[in-house]
Formats: structure tokens, sequence, C-alpha cells
């Protein structure tokens, strides 16, 4: 489920960030988790996720209920900071617009506050590229969390730039003299300017991962906790050289079911054992696998372990697994010493596993329209 997303399509989140930035009192903006501190360019790159809100459920979800009355979600435009010692922490989704009637999700009472009875929805939202998606609990057990995936193009804000301004006229002075500073270039690495494109609109796409509920992330999730860092799947590469003599261990001796759901598992004591890594210090994510009791360990060391399908139909984190062929699958360690707070984390490839909440909401969706 799939959107592509248009210049025109977040407007409003464009001018959010916009006057976010303006409304800060110093020259940058303190990150709310790490000592990093972001001027304008770093502000829009931290906050351009948000957009998800807006498209996920107008261009996607709402046009599902095929409901005859205009209905909008209602997205947070206020300023303030999103603390428990201060105004607390708002759900993503404020409410509902339903014709010309607003429809409150949450209220202020000098503290942020769910409206009872009405669905209090987190949105989280992930770069394509990232492998790995995490929560902090922060009181999200109840309610519906969406997961979604924001592939920007590298330049999403030049469609907002002032092509009168930024004219070719602009880049016709800034043409470099060649004669004077080229005397050979035979590999052609250097590049000449050109004008800038303006020819495409086109921001991104945004992409539906799953719609659950924070309890299920977090009981499917592995929680890492202060200073303890998650071993994550980086890669998966076929072999080109085979492995001659192979351990000929069952995968499947070293992973556990439970608390994991179909299709998940995780690695046991045994695994550790073997591998010699300090659980206390480092700890494998879940993983996906098709046909886990069909899929043989080869070889293994502390950094990557070689596997082999022994039948077909076999597959590792949604990479598919060619019979008697040989697999390198590459783990990196994030590193998060000094990080004194507990964080779930799950390899994202898995999350389209967890338990799915979607056609819930839009009931809760349709009640809502339909009660007013």
């Amino acid at each position: 489920m799939t959107y592509i997303i248009q210049r025109d399509d977040i407007l409003e989140r464009v001018c959010f960030i916009i006057k976010l930035t303006q409304s800060q009192s110093g020259s940058t903006m303190q990150g709310a988790l790490t000592s990093k501190s972001d001027s304008m360019g770093g502000i829009f790159d931290r906050f351009i996720n948000s957009v998800t809100e807006d498209i996920l459920f107008d261009k996607i979800l709402i046009p599902e209920l095929n409901t005859d009355k205009f209905v909008k979600v209602i997205k947070d435009y206020y300023l303030y900071k999103p603390n428990k010692n201060g105004a607390g922490i708002a759900p993503d989704v404020f409410g509902l617009i339903v014709d010309s009637e607003t429809i409150p999700f949450v209220k202020f009472n000098n503290k942020w506050e769910a409206v009872d009875g009405m669905p209090q929805i987190e949105v989280k939202t992930f770069k394509e590229k990232d492998q790995m998606v995490s929560l902090r609990n922060q009181d999200y057990d109840s309610e519906y969390l969406v997961l979604a995936d924001l592939d920007l193009r590298i330049d999403y804000l030049v469609p907002f730039l002032d092509k009168a301004l930024l004219n070719p006229s602009v880049t016709s002075s800034m043409k470099m003299d060649d004669t004077a500073f080229i005397e050979k270039d035979s590999k052609n690495q250097i590049k000449r300017i050109s004008d800038i494109d303006y020819s495409s609109n086109q921001i991104g796409r945004i992409k539906l991962i799953s719609i659950t509920n924070g309890g299920e992330f977090l009981k499917q999730s592995t929680l890492c906790k202060a200073n303890v860092g998650p071993r994550r799947m980086k890669e998966i590469k076929e072999r080109q050289v085979r492995v001659k003599h192979s351990l000929a261990l069952n995968l499947k001796d070293f992973v556990r079911v439970s608390p994991r759901i179909d299709k998940l598992y995780e690695f046991n004591d045994d695994w550790y054992s073997r591998t010699g890594v300090d659980k206390n210090r480092n700890i494998y994510l879940d993983f996906s696998a098709n046909n886990v009791e069909n899929i043989e360990i080869v070889d293994f060391n502390q950094s990557s372990v070689v596997i082999r399908a022994k039948s077909g139909g076999c597959s590792f984190n949604e990479y598919p697994l060619l019979k008697d062929h040989q697999y390198t699958v590459y783990f990196e360690t994030l590193d998060r010493s000094g990080n004194g707070g507990e964080e779930h984390f799950m390899q994202k490839q898995c999350a389209k596993y967890l338990t799915s909440h979607k056609e819930a909401l839009l009931e809760r969706f349709k009640e809502i329209i339909n009660n007013n």
C-alpha cells in the first residue's frame, strides 16, 4: 500500500516546520534524546517524517471507508514541549473533522489527556533504508500504532524553492573558466554546474508497513535495557565460494518461538553460548523465517553466520533462499553505551507480521463518523 507524495500534499507540514524553526529562541534547536543541535536544514530532516499523518489517513485509510461525508484527520499543529513533566505527550492524530464538526480525540487540561472512548493513535515513520524500528514505552500499550516507510528524494525541498529567484541567470554566473583551471580531465572527474531541475513536484513515496497496537509491538520486539546494543541483520549475500565442511547444525535448535508469533523467532541461550556474545551487552534481534526447520547453519562467528536451505520455500528475513545455496548473514551492533533508557527494537522486515488492527481502527472511525 504505497502513495506517491506530491508537493501540494505537504504544504501544511512545510509551513508548520518553518514556523517551528522560527519559534526557536536560539540559533539552533536541541534534540529531545540527543545532544545534537540543528538549524533549519536539520530541523526539516528531523520533522519531515511527520508528513505521514497527513498522507496515510487522508490519502490512503479514510478513502477506504467509502463514506459520503467529508472526513479529514486533525493533525497536531500546536507548538509546545512534549514531555511528561510539562505539557505531556499527545497522540499524533488529534481527532476527526466530519463534515463541519470537530471531534477531538485529546484535550489539553494543563496536560494532554485522552478523550474517553476515543482512539489514541501513535504514528512511527521510518526511512526506507532503515533496518530497525524502535519504540520507547511511553504508555503506548493500548494505543493504535501505525508503522510506515518514507522514501523522500534527496532534494525533496526543491519544489518549494523560488524558480524566479534561483533562475538560469544565477547558474550562468557561476560557470567556471575551464581554460584557466582545467589542464587535463581524461576521466571526466570534474562536473560543470547546470540549471536547477524544477521539472518534478513529486516529493517521494510513503508505504504502510502495519497498523497494530503498542502492546503488540512491545510484546513481539526485543527489549534492550540501558547500555545494551541490539545486533541486527545488516545484510545477507549469497556465497560465491562455498564452505566445504558444514557444521550441519539445525537453525531451529537455536531459536525459540515463544513469545514470538508465527514466522518470528529469537535466538535462544544455546546460540549465545556458542557464539560467545554477552547478552548483557549485546542482544540479537528477532528475525523472520519460512521453513526454519529446513535451514542449516553451515558456519558462524560473532559477526556473521553461514546458512543453507535444505529445501525450497525457505527464507530468512524476507530474503528467499535457493535450495542447497549458501548465504552469509552479516550482523551489526548498534552502540548504545552511555544510553540510559530502555528501548524496544525490531528488524523492520519483521514488523509486517505483527497482529493487524487496521480493520478495528477503521471500524472505530466508522462508528465515530456515523454517530456524528
